[in-house]
């Protein structure tokens, strides 16, 4: 008799097929808070959570290096995008599938919208966070990242997309 895990696999796999396949769950309200941050709420399990997105504009050479490969390094304009649930990093692992894409479908539409907002970007970096604080396991979180972000990214004209370490690139035509 099969186990449980083993039977689940398929299922969920087909489940993400069609999530990421379509890429098509619409975003939720967000509100601009400042020229780099972005907030919107989440609902969690009993509890409805602070989504907090914020650009950072990279400027030094040590700071390209850490999230760009060397083809990327010579760009002026360049953003790490971090976003958080509740505070932290980690309380995003902790969530529900639809809830998850709910979110990286809000944080590409905010994308979208700094893209526009912002006069000149060069490339922006989003990098997947470990489920724990102290753990180096970020995988399977990273794989659905690209996954369904790659998808939506397709619909941001101009700009052409490419993975480096454990996160994904946004790269001015």
């Amino acid at each position: 008799m099969a186990s449980y895990k083993t039977l689940l696999i398929p299922l969920i796999q087909e489940i993400l097929v069609k999530e990421i396949g379509e890429a098509n769950i619409p975003p939720l309200k967000w509100t601009q808070v400042s020229s780099t941050g972005y907030k919107f709420l989440v609902d969690i399990g009993d509890f409805t959570q602070v989504v907090t997105v914020e650009f950072e504009q990279l400027k030094s050479s040590v700071e390209k290096q850490l999230y760009f490969p060397p083809k990327y390094r010579q760009l002026d304009n360049v953003y790490n995008v971090g976003f958080d649930v509740a505070g932290t990093e980690t309380q995003f692992a902790k969530t529900d599938l639809k809830t998850l894409l709910s979110i990286l479908s809000t944080v590409v539409d905010i994308v979208k919208d700094f893209i526009s907002y912002i006069n000149r970007i060069d490339g922006l970096f989003i990098i997947a966070s470990p489920k724990e604080l102290d753990s180096k396991d970020i995988s399977q979180k990273s794989n659905l990242y690209k996954a369904f972000i790659s998808k939506q990214l397709q619909s941001i004209p101009d700009f052409d997309f490419d993975t480096y370490k454990d996160g994904f690139i946004l790269i001015k035509k």
